[in-house]
C-alpha cells in the first residue's frame, strides 16, 4: 500500500473511519503530525516512517510520564510495524505561542515547567520502561554520547562556516578539551532526561497543568540537562533574570550546592549549545532544511554566556582561536565536499551464485538490508548529495529498488551498462558527466563497514589534500573479514602507496572506497578498462595515497560471507 493508504487503513482499524485528516506540524526528524477529527473527537496522528523512526520509545516514555504524574498524551492506537500512532490531542497552546500574546505569564509557566522537572528528579531512576507487553531500555547519557554530540560542531558546523574540514589533529584537540570539561561534572546527579524540554514542546492546558511533547529520545542523564533545555531555548529568548532565578529555585528544591550546580549548568549548557549548532548545520548540509540557520545567532549568544564560566576557560580559548567570527549572523553555509559519489554496482556476481541467480549482487541482503542500502545510507549520513549507480545484470531490479527507496538522500542517477559492461574504470568514465568537476567518491557495492571514532567517508574527506589524485581507504590485511588475499599496497610514512608487485604479501588492501579527481580519467580508453590502470599511473606520479580504516570492514564476496558477516555484525 502507499503511505496514504497505510494511514487510512490504520485509522479505519482504530475506529476512526471517515475521519478528516489535516496537516499539523513537521519535525526536524522524519516524523510529521496530522490532526484527526471525527464528529466531536480530536486526535493527533504521528507518522514516523519505520525505516527512519521507531515509535516504541514514544509509547514507552509516554506511559512512564503519565504514571509519574505528568501530562503526556495518551496513546489511543499504535501500529509499530508501519510507524503510526494515534495520540491524544493536547491542543495548540504551546508556551512559545502563549507568551507571544501574554508575556506577563512567563514566570508562571516556567515555574510550573520546572516543578514538573523537580517531580521527575524525585522519581526512582529506572532504565527499563514497560509498554504494551514489551520493554524499552533507556540509554545512558554519559561521556561517550556527550562527546559524540559535540563532534556535530566540528564535523558539520565548522566546514559549513569555513568551507574546509577541521583537521584530525584539531578535532582530537577539540574532543580532549571537552573530555576534560565534562569530567568536571563529577558523580552525576542523574534522573530521567527528556532532552527536548522547551517552549515548543510544552503546552498550557488552561487548567493549571502543562502538557509535554516530543520526548521519545529520553535518556538517563544529568539533572541539569532539561533545565538548560528549558531556559536556554533555541527558539525563544528567556528573560536572563528569570533564568538566574529559576536556576536557584531548581537547585534549592533539590538541595544542590548552588555554586557547584551552576558550574554543572554552564558545562551542560555549553555542550548542548554546541550540539545544537552542529545539528542545525547538518540539517541544512545533509537534509536541505535551511529554516534552522536563522537560529544560529541565538545559539551562539547562549554558548558565549556559558563559556564565560571559569570551568570552560580552555574551551573558550579554542573557540576564540578557531571560530572567531560570524557568530552573530545567520549561517551562510558553504557546501560540503566531496558531495558526489559513484557506486560500482554493474558486476555479474558470478562468485555469489546461487544467490545471484535471480538477484543482482548489490541487492543481496545482509541482516535484512540490501548491500546497496548500506552504501547509500553511509553516503547520506556523510552529507553526499548525489550518487551515481551503474547497472548491468538484472537492471530492472536495480530500477525497482531505487523506485521503492523512501529516503531522498542522496539523489540517485543511474548509468546504464545493460548493453556493454564497462569494467570499473570504464564504468566511472561513462558516468563522469554526472559526477561534476570536483573530486568525488568511488565505492564498491560488495562491502559493509562500521566506523571507528570518526565516520570513514568524512575521515577521507578531511585528509584530502592538493597533492593527492587518489586517496584510498585501506584495510589492514589481517583485519579484513571475508578477504584472505595477499594484500594490495605498501604504505610509506607519508601515506603514499606502492603496489605489492612481486612481494608475497602487502600490509594493506584497498577497501573499495576512495576519493579521486576526474582528471585521472584523462587519456584513458573509451572501451572497458579497470581502475587498476589509473592506480598504476597515479602511483608513478607519486599522487596515490591511503588512509587506514579505524573501524571494522566486511567483504561480501561469496555466499558463505553473508552468514559470517551477519554473525560478526551481531557480535557473535
Amino acid at each position: 500500500m502507499s503511505r496514504k493508504d497505510q494511514i487510512y487503513d490504520f485509522l479505519n482499524r482504530s475506529g476512526w473511519n471517515g475521519a478528516e485528516v489535516k496537516p499539523l506540524a513537521g519535525d526536524a526528524s522524519f516524523r510529521r503530525y496530522d490532526r484527526v477529527a471525527l464528529d466531536e473527537k480530536l486526535a493527533v496522528l504521528m507518522d514516523a516512517p519505520p525505516e527512519f523512526e521507531d515509535t516504541r520509545p514514544f509509547v514507552a516514555v509516554a506511559e512512564y510520564l503519565i504514571k509519574a504524574g505528568l501530562r503526556a498524551p495518551k496513546i489511543f492506537a499504535s501500529d509499530f510495524e508501519n510507524g503510526l500512532l494515534l495520540i491524544e490531542d493536547l491542543g495548540d497552546d504551546i508556551f512559545k505561542k502563549v507568551l507571544e500574546t501574554e508575556p506577563g505569564r512567563e514566570t508562571q509557566l516556567y515555574k510550573k515547567a520546572i516543578d514538573e522537572l523537580i517531580r521527575l528528579n524525585n522519581q526512582t531512576v529506572t532504565t527499563s520502561l514497560p509498554y504494551l507487553g514489551g520493554d524499552y531500555s533507556l540509554k545512558h547519557y554519559g561521556l561517550k554520547l556527550m562527546l559524540d554530540e559535540v563532534c556535530l560542531f566540528s564535523d558539520w558546523y565548522y566546514p559549513a562556516l569555513t568551507g574546509k574540514r577541521l583537521s584530525i589533529q584539531k578535532r582530537n584537540e577539540f574532543i580532549e578539551l571537552w573530555e576534560n570539561v565534562i569530567s568536571k561534572l563529577g558523580p552525576a546527579d542523574e534522573c530521567f532526561v527528556l532532552r527536548d524540554y522547551h517552549a515548543e514542546n510544552l503546552l498550557d492546558l488552561g487548567n493549571g497543568e502543562i502538557g509535554v511533547l516530543d520526548f521519545q529520545d529520553a535518556v538517563i542523564g544529568h539533572s541539569a540537562y532539561d533545565l538548560v533545555s528549558l531556559l536556554q531555548d533555541a527558539r525563544r529568548d528567556v528573560d536572563p533574570l528569570l533564568e538566574q532565578k529559576m536556576i536557584d529555585y531548581f537547585a534549592g528544591a533539590l538541595n544542590r550546592d548552588n555554586k557547584k550546580f551552576r558550574e554543572q549548568y554552564a558545562i551542560i549548557g555549553a555542550q548542548r549549545d554546541v550540539k545544537i549548532i552542529g545539528i542545525f548545520a547538518r540539517l541544512y548540509l545533509r537534509d536541505g532544511k535551511d529554516n534552522y540557520l536563522k537560529l544560529m545567532p541565538r545559539m551562539w549568544g547562549l554558548l558565549e554566556r556559558c563559556l564565560k564560566h571559569p570551568a570552560l576557560s580552555d574551551l573558550k580559548v579554542w573557540f576564540d582561536q578557531e571560530v572567531p567570527d560570524k557568530r552573530d549572523v545567520a549561517l551562510d553555509a558553504c557546501p560540503l565536499y566531496p558531495d558526489r559519489a559513484m557506486i560500482l554496482a554493474a558486476g555479474l556476481g558470478k562468485r555469489m551464485r546461487p544467490l545471484t541467480d535471480h538477484t543482482p549482487k548489490p541487492l543481496i541482503k545482509v541482516r535484512e538490508k540490501e548491500l546497496l542500502s548500506y552504501t547509500l545510507d553511509a553516503l547520506a549520513a556523510s552529507g553526499v548529495k548525489k550518487a551515481v549507480i551503474n547497472k548491468h545484470y538484472l537492471p530492472e531490479q536495480i530500477d525497482g529498488f531505487i523506485e521503492r527507496r523512501t529516503d531522498w538522500r542522496p539523489d540517485i542517477e543511474l548509468s546504464d551498462e545493460s548493453n556493454e559492461l564497462m569494467d570499473s574504470g570504464g564504468g566511472v568514465k561513462k558516468a563522469l558527466h554526472l559526477l561534476g568537476n570536483k573530486p568525488f567518491f568511488i565505492l564498491n557495492s560488495d562491502m559493509i563497514w562500521t566506523n571507528g571514532e570518526f565516520d570513514a567517508l568524512s575521515r577521507l574527506a578531511t585528509e584530502w589534500r592538493d597533492d593527492m589524485d587518489i586517496l584510498m581507504l585501506l584495510i589492514e590485511r589481517e583485519k579484513a573479514h571475508g578477504h584472505d588475499g595477499a594484500g594490495d599496497f605498501h604504505k610509506d610514512s607519508e601515506g603514499r602507496l606502492h603496489w605489492r608487485g612481486d612481494a608475497e604479501y602487502a600490509d594493506y588492501l584497498y577497501g573499495g572506497i576512495m576519493i579521486i579527481r576526474r582528471e585521472c580519467f584523462e587519456g584513458t580508453p573509451d572501451d572497458p578498462f579497470s581502475l587498476k590502470m589509473i592506480f598504476d599511473r597515479t602511483e608513478r606520479k607519486g599522487r596515490l595515497f591511503g588512509l587506514v580504516h579505524d573501524g571494522s570492514w566486511y567483504h561480501v564476496g561469496e555466499p558463505a560471507a553473508v552468514k559470517s558477516t551477519e554473525m560478526l555484525l551481531q557480535g557473535k
